[in-house]
């Protein structure tokens, strides 16, 4: 699996520039879901008084931003991305056949286009209508050639939405739901791959969030879940480099 997306650190706030994103400035503020996590460094491109006005204006909320010349060498024809797929999808998803894939509180849907990017036919959910909204101009601007993504919005918790068909892979990162997870996993393919990423209880105990208890998983709770139906191929619980502590799960239907 290849996917077309390059990751980058450049951002460039005045114009279009071979190796960096081209955010312009007056459209940082509704467009924050396309910048990197805050503990990863961005590059403003110089140059330009935009160039100061977006430094400033990262520095103000929380992001690692310096000035930097433009990047030497850039492939002019290759597309690339400051924001970041989720860190645990990025390490399986290249040892997973390409099929069908669903991605279960999707968000922004950063994930959702990264998958599409590499060639997955993916449904996207949340109970968000501006969270899918953002997911399609991500698409729209990062994978416009990529197969297009279906779109759903509606709450896993309270109705009884399901594909129409079983798929090849489940994602759930960071929506972690005990009940949403136990229906989630009648619909997986044949030897398809659930990942998940979820918030723990030494996580909670240390930062209060998330609020709600149910929305934390438990020591080696996630392997004990999927036990009786899924084959747990890794697992793991620990401090991540972006200062949470996490569990993560990757299982294969038996």
């Amino acid at each position: 699996m290849r996917c077309v997306l390059e990751p980058t650190e450049y951002l460039s706030v005045d114009r279009e520039r071979a190796g960096a994103v081209h955010i312009p400035l007056a459209e940082l503020p509704r467009r924050t879901h396309e910048l990197p996590p805050p503990h990863k460094l961005i590059r403003v491109v110089r140059g330009s008084p935009e160039a100061y006005g977006a430094l400033g204006w990262l520095h103000a909320r929380g992001w690692r931003a310096v000035l930097a010349d433009a990047p030497a060498n850039a492939n002019p024809d290759a597309c690339y991305r400051l924001w970041e797929p989720n860190e645990w999808l990025q390490q399986v998803a290249p040892h997973l056949a390409v099929g069908r894939a669903l991605d279960l509180g999707c968000g922004s849907g950063r994930d959702a286009v990264y998958l599409a990017d590499c060639g997955w036919q993916v449904v996207a959910v949340d109970r968000l209508p501006e969270a899918l909204e953002r997911g399609r101009a991500l698409q729209t601007h990062y994978a416009p050639d990529s197969p297009p993504i279906e779109w759903i919005c509606t709450d896993l918790e309270k109705d009884p939405w399901q594909p129409v068909s079983r798929v090849e892979l489940i994602t759930l990162f960071f929506f972690f739901s005990r009940e949403v997870l136990q229906r989630a996993l009648e619909w997986l393919a044949p030897r398809g791959s659930l990942v998940i990423e979820a918030f723990t209880t030494i996580h909670r105990a240390r930062f209060g969030k998330p609020a709600s208890e149910k929305r934390v998983v438990h020591p080696d709770e996630l392997p004990a879940l999927v036990a009786n139906q899924l084959r747990v191929v890794a697992y793991s619980e620990g401090w991540q480099a972006n200062g949470r502590h996490t569990a993560r799960l990757w299982a294969q239907h038996l």
